[in-house]
């Protein structure tokens, strides 16, 4: 054969100019091929059961944990619970059935020991603006600063108008208060231990809309609670542990 020339096909009428290799190489490994062919769809498969199951669970237990009670809720309060609190509580405020009709503002001061050994109150501590100065400005605040607001309402919920506590909720949710106060109150404290602590209640009622023609009083009033004793349990883990 001539040098360049086509090659000519056998007799079988196979080109006889291909390599051994290159057969080799178009017929591959099929087995192999279609192995991780049906590996990779099985993946995909198994990845959308999956998150279909973690969307449908996500949903039911929102569901469940909104709803009007029922007997599901009922029987998995505490697994419901669990999965939701803290970082996904829910609630329908954001749908307002019950819109709120005044601002409010808590307060706290505590009361320490002089040097010279006198009881001393403290300056007022603006409970309300240190939660909204931390959440003012950030993309991703946390659920931490609801603590406060949520602690309030059970406290406001578990107390007489005189401020005594009702049932062991009540004493509860003193003692969850002071330590978060606490917390708070560590620029005026400077390092003092608190031998008591008082909260203040500031309400000023929400303007109507325009359109109904009614104003109301927009004046600040306020509430003062008794002195709650600090205890030592309630220096644990925060300012001026003993």
């Amino acid at each position: 054969m001539r040098a360049g020339a086509e090659a000519e096909p056998g007799a079988d009428g196979a080109d006889i100019s291909r390599a051994p290799e290159a057969d080799a190489t178009a017929s591959g490994e099929p087995g192999l091929a279609e192995g991780e062919s049906r590996l990779a769809r099985l993946i995909v498969a198994v990845a959308a059961v999956a998150v279909t199951v973690a969307v449908l669970v996500h949903a039911g237990m929102v569901f469940f944990h909104v709803a009007p009670k029922n007997a599901v809720s009922a029987q998995h309060k505490s697994t419901i619970d669990t999965y939701m609190f803290p970082e996904l509580a829910q609630n329908w405020g954001v749908f307002a059935p019950n819109p709120l009709f005044d601002n409010t503002r808590v307060m706290a001061r505590a009361e320490v020991r002089t040097a010279d050994g006198k009881q001393a109150a403290t300056a007022w501590v603006d409970m309300t603006a240190y939660d909204l100065r931390t959440l003012r400005g950030t993309l991703v605040p946390s659920m931490t600063m609801e603590q406060f607001r949520q602690g309030w309402k059970n406290f406001s919920r578990t107390h007489d108008r005189a401020g005594r506590p009702i049932g062991k909720l009540g004493a509860l949710t003193e003692q969850y208060l002071k330590r978060l106060a606490l917390e708070r109150l560590r620029p005026v404290l400077a390092g003092r231990s608190a031998q008591r602590i008082q909260f203040r209640q500031l309400t000023q009622a929400i303007q109507p809309p325009e359109w109904t023609g009614r104003r109301v009083s927009d004046v600040w009033k306020s509430r003062e609670f008794p002195w709650l004793k600090v205890t030592r349990d309630d220096f644990e883990g925060t300012v001026g542990g003993r």
